[in-house]
């Protein structure tokens, strides 16, 4: 195995006084060492060992990628390949540095055999961490750890992976960071600052297909900056992309059948609902629960960073009794809420602030028993995620029984516009408030709202009791009944929100007045 001159420095600085030039090399050009012997010309890419005095005499040039180990201290150093070395003889700075490659080529062998045995990336890391001496960790890009030697020592690891339910306000950040996003394209090893404390590390980037899939850190605590062990890490990380590459990490089995259920009930419109109760029951999900459904909208810097399995983590780790995943643009998530002893608004509360501060949107479904409406609540809670934010796009939580009285009227309006559907004689109405100037609509709106109390009705308009029973009389003159139908009653309701959800440009009433009802204008009653 090849060293760094930077290597070299700092493991013989541990042991004895050293002195060396500046910008010590950071590339492993080096093998094991051997003497300059007289009349020898040194070549590049050697490790000379020789006497303060011997050095001397040779009057060596410098060359690159070469490093002479000059026992003695004193006189001038060259900027770069050259480190005098405060020891008693040759031989014993020999003996040490040739104990440094045996520790490093002792290293790289455990590594390889360990791979070649099929152990886990987290054995790699165990191994690795007597040589780096840091805290070790293997972080997919969408924040979720593969694998953590000694990081649970580190604040950074604690508040940002993981999934806990303190991480998501570091991991928002970090998704919005540009230089973190930059750093996804870097090759070979680097040194990412962060904006929060505990947060720096050395990287390296573990690429698929030319896109960064996974990162190797090794956490820099002391902030020093160092990128001595650079060369080492990239040798790490070569060995954990074999290692993803042919190691997986199953779910549990138990967390893998749920998810495969859900998944099958919300996709496959044919699926067997019996059968797909029979599973849920065997996996403790019963058919006597209830359960809800939230849809997550994902937001564009989730997308592109990859962040859906952390989502589903988090929401797994903070709601007991829920399995979040993917579907198509989406996160689904269903929450058996007898399993989960949580109520409706503990979970609202939990999630309502990851929802905002993730720039996500939330759509909730109602609460059902059993497990044959799973499909339905998926629908309901997309429908509540659809509508909601249409109907508020400032809100990032949407409940379907906020919306649900809105999407029936979109559905009624789906091939005809509301004006069109409409009571028909409550159209003439409103021809006879445009043409005398009254105020026949509002006063019908006021008193179906008022739920026909002619007292409160009168109260409302600033009018006296006899006022209001002679429009009264105009108006059920104009629409031909008595307001005493209750379906006729609901059907003017309706008809009112109806004709609000009309704009002006889109239901052209003066047009279309001579085709309703009786073919002509409508007669004014004064």
């Amino acid at each position: 195995m090849q060293l760094s001159p930077a290597l070299i420095y700092r493991e013989l600085s541990a042991v004895y006084p050293v002195v060396s030039g500046e910008n010590m090399s950071l590339e492993p050009t080096l093998g094991r060492p051997s003497f300059l012997t007289e009349g020898e010309v040194p070549v590049p890419g050697k490790l000379y060992i020789l006497s303060k005095e011997e050095f001397s005499a040779y009057s060596v040039p410098p060359l690159p990628g070469t490093l002479f180990l000059i026992v003695g201290m004193g006189g001038r150093l060259s900027p770069q390949n050259q480190i005098q070395v405060d020891a008693p003889t040759v031989g014993e700075v020999y003996n040490q540095v040739q104990r440094i490659f045996d520790r490093y080529d002792a290293w790289q062998r455990e590594l390889s055999e360990s791979r070649l045995q099929g152990q886990s990336i987290q054995t790699l890391l165990e191994l690795s961490y007597p040589i780096l001496r840091h805290p070790l960790v293997v972080v997919g890009m969408d924040f979720s750890i593969i694998a953590s030697v000694h990081g649970e020592t580190v604040e950074m690891v604690r508040g940002v992976f993981g999934s806990t339910e303190s991480t998501y306000s570091v991991v928002t950040s970090l998704k919005q960071n540009e230089e973190y996003r930059a750093a996804r394209d870097r090759d070979g090893y680097f040194y990412f600052h962060a904006e929060y404390d505990g947060a720096n590390s050395l990287c390296v980037n573990i690429k698929k297909y030319e896109q960064t899939t996974y990162r190797l850190l090794m956490i820099d605590s002391d902030n020093r900056q160092d990128l001595t062990d650079g060369f080492l890490l990239e040798i790490l990380a070569g060995l954990v992309e074999h290692a993803l590459l042919h190691n997986t990490s199953p779910l549990s089995m138990k967390d893998q059948a749920i998810r495969t259920v859900l998944y099958t009930a919300v996709s496959d419109r044919t699926a067997d609902y019996v059968t797909v109760s029979q599973r849920l029951e065997a996996s403790g999900w019963r058919s006597s629960h209830d359960y809800l459904c939230i849809v997550l909208q994902l937001s564009y810097l989730d997308q592109k960073n990859l962040t859906v399995h952390a989502i589903c983590s988090y929401i797994e780790n903070i709601i007991s009794g829920s399995c979040a995943f993917q579907f198509k643009d989406d996160i689904a998530v269903f929450v058996d809420l007898t399993l989960s002893s949580m109520a409706l608004t503990d979970i609202s509360s939990r999630l309502s602030a990851f929802v905002r501060d993730s720039l996500l949107k939330a759509g909730y479904s109602r609460v059902l028993l059993g497990h044959f409406n799973l499909r339905r609540q998926y629908e309901q809670a997309c429908i509540a995620l659809e509508v909601g934010s249409r109907r508020n796009p400032s809100f990032w939580i949407h409940r379907f029984n906020d919306i649900a009285f809105d999407y029936i009227l979109e559905q009624a309006t789906r091939k005809l516009p509301g004006y069109m559907i409409s009571h028909e004689r409550l159209l003439k109405l409103k021809y006879v408030d445009e043409e005398n100037g009254t105020e026949y609509m509002r006063t019908l709106r006021l008193y179906l709202d008022n739920h026909l109390n002619a007292v409160q009705t009168a109260r409302d308009l600033f009018v006296h009791r006899s006022t209001f029973l002679y429009r009264l009389e105009r108006i059920r003159a104009v629409l031909g009944t008595d307001l005493t139908d209750p379906e006729e009653i609901l059907y003017l309701m309706l008809s009112f929100r109806l004709m609000d959800r009309e704009s002006p440009e889109s239901a052209p009433l003066e047009q279309e007045a001579p085709g309703v009802g009786d073919g002509i204008r409508p007669v004014v009653i004064p």
